[in-house]
């Protein structure tokens, strides 16, 4: 059975339209409908592009909107960052700058402060010295091991151990507080604060255990001042002149601000420290030991060996320190007499125990002996020399040895043997024994029979001519320190009354010295109208010319009493031209 025939779909309206258009204007239908269809697709795609176009300027306005809300916080983080970077760079910039010429000194930057506590540092720090700087004109306060110190910066300390360090400082942000650290032997610890290579605004000195290690390490570094030496000081005043003479120059001058000055005392020297005021005076060497022990007034010490000594003092006035060698003076007993002679009170001096011997060997040398003819013992063994007529000792401890002589033996010493005396020249009119006091007892000595120009006085036993050639001895250490040299029988003629002195090449001055066995056993001899003098005043120094022929007398009212010639002679003490 056939199914009905389906419907026929009714035309669109303005299909139907369209259809009739065509025809009332030549065009074919189906023209005109795929116009249509055309326009109708083309529609349909502007209006796909549209919306696309308006999702993706609304997804384009979102991704702005999320781009905003992201750069904008994130370039405000950046604005801040680069202002605190800014701040910071410029922050430690200064403090940089505070600490610049430290680090240019060798001291290197351990911690600065951070920037939120700019004015605190609490750290820990190993061994060294150190310095804590502000950017800021505000105090330092340091803490360290129970002790505190505040004052202006820069602030100097130095720790032996590691240990815990807090700076304080009031600090904005603008600045901070730095630490920097140097090795303890540069600045030599808390005893050399004073001679800092920078001006130290503060310091705190807690360091006792290692400051002596410290200290020794910036000597051994010489790490210290050169001293001031000026010899002005030796010729500021007239009665120092016996100091010029006798060798002395003047090392080092140190103001009071000073507390000590270190020197280089050459070998075989003497070494005198003094101030115009009374003050401390003590010598130290290096490792710590006191040589000469603070004292109130002018000190010495003479030593063999080359060393480094730091004088110390304790005062208002200026310390002199002044060195010569020690056999022109005379060791020690000869640096008290010329000191003496300058106005200068010799309060203690010092010799090294082993140099005990060596020092009184300078004795006799400045005394007019002769080298060849000395020998030195020490304690505790002292051997018997039976041909010894001169002795001279040096003690580290009063009475360190003490001479035992037979009856018929007599003696004279200057100064003489006592519970104080540590240094002198005994003349003996025969052997002597001497005994060690004691097991603790140091002392040295050197002896010689009587020098060439004393042969004269061998056998001689009065106590009074003992006594009258140790002061000849004495008169021949004034005149060694001024280029004297003792001299007999050559150039000289005896005369009845004296003596006639013949003046020879590279000698300018003499000083004639009558001798004998009997009394008046030593008279010194004058020339022309000259006052009379004796041998613990000054001596008579009279100028002479080559060749020149100049004649010396004892005073006229002893002419009757003098020795004739054949037992008497003459010392002439000549002065090598200077």
């Amino acid at each position: 059975m056939e199914r009905p025939p389906k419907p026929k779909v009714p035309q669109d309206d303005l299909a139907e339209v369209e259809r009739a258009l065509s025809v009332l204007q030549g065009r074919h239908p189906e023209h005109e409908r795929l116009r249509r269809e055309d326009q109708a697709a083309q529609q349909k795609r502007n209006a796909k592009l549209d919306a696309a176009a308006n999702i993706e300027e609304a997804q384009a306005r979102s991704r702005r909107l999320r781009i905003a809300l992201i750069v904008a916080p994130v370039a405000l983080i950046a604005i801040v960052f680069a202002f605190i970077f800014r701040s910071e760079v410029g922050r430690r910039g200064r403090v940089e700058e505070a600490t610049a010429a430290l680090r240019a000194l060798g001291f290197t930057l351990v911690d600065m402060a951070p920037r939120r506590d700019p004015g605190l540092l609490d750290m820990s720090v190993e061994p060294g010295c150190y310095a804590a700087v502000s950017t800021h004109a505000a105090p330092i306060a340091i803490s360290r091991g129970g002790a505190e110190s505040q004052g202006p910066g820069p602030a100097l300390f130095c720790a032996c151990t590691s240990e815990r360090v807090q700076i304080k400082s009031e600090v904005d942000s603008s600045g901070g507080v730095a630490l920097l650290r140097i090795d303890s032997g540069v600045i030599g610890g808390s005893r050399a604060f004073p001679f800092a290579p920078f001006k130290v605004g503060s310091s705190l000195k807690t360091d006792e255990a290692c400051s002596e290690a410290s200290f020794d390490a910036w000597l051994d570094a010489k790490k210290y001042p050169a001293p001031v030496a000026d010899e002005a000081w030796l010729r500021a005043s007239p009665s120092r002149a016996p100091l010029e003479a006798a060798g002395f120059r003047v090392v080092a001058v140190a103001k009071e601000e000073a507390p000590f000055v270190v020197i280089e005392a050459p070998k075989e020297s003497c070494v005198l420290a003094t101030s115009d005021a009374p003050s401390r005076l003590s010598i130290r060497m290096k490792g710590g030991a006191v040589e000469v022990p603070e004292t109130t007034g002018t000190i010495g010490r003479c030593a063999q060996a080359e060393s480094t000594l730091v004088v110390t003092r304790e005062g208002k006035s200026d310390l002199v320190v002044l060195v010569a060698p020690a056999g022109r003076l005379g060791g020690a007993l000869g640096m008290r007499e010329v000191a003496r002679s300058g106005g200068i009170a010799v309060q203690t001096t010092d010799v090294p125990g082993a140099d005990l011997a060596w020092d009184a060997k300078q004795v006799l040398v400045a005394s007019g002996v002769p080298t060849a003819i000395i020998n030195t013992a020490a304690t505790p063994d002292v051997a018997v020399d039976a041909d010894a007529r001169v002795v001279a000792v040096s003690f580290e401890t009063p009475s360190a040895l003490h001479p035992e002589l037979p009856a018929d033996v007599f003696s004279y010493c200057e100064p003489p043997l006592d519970d104080k005396t540590l240094t002198s020249l005994c003349v003996f009119s025969g052997s002597q024994r001497w005994r060690t006091a004691g097991s603790e007892a140091v002392g040295g000595l050197a002896r010689s029979k009587l020098p060439f120009w004393l042969f004269t006085m061998q056998g001689v036993d009065d106590p009074v001519a003992l006594k009258a050639m140790t002061q000849l001895f004495s008169l021949a250490r004034k005149l060694s320190q001024d280029g004297f040299g003792a001299t007999t029988l050559e150039a000289m003629t005896e005369l009845p009354t004296g003596v006639e002195v013949l003046g020879r090449t590279g000698e300018d001055a003499f000083v004639a010295v009558g001798v004998a066995p009997v009394a008046p056993w030593v008279f010194p001899l004058t020339v022309g109208d000259a006052p009379a003098w004796n041998l613990a005043g000054d001596p008579q120094i009279t100028p002479i010319k080559v060749l020149e022929k100049v004649v010396a007398s004892a005073p006229r009212e002893t002419w009757r009493s003098l020795p004739p010639i054949h037992k008497r002679r003459t010392v002439v003490f000549r002065r090598q031209k200077r």
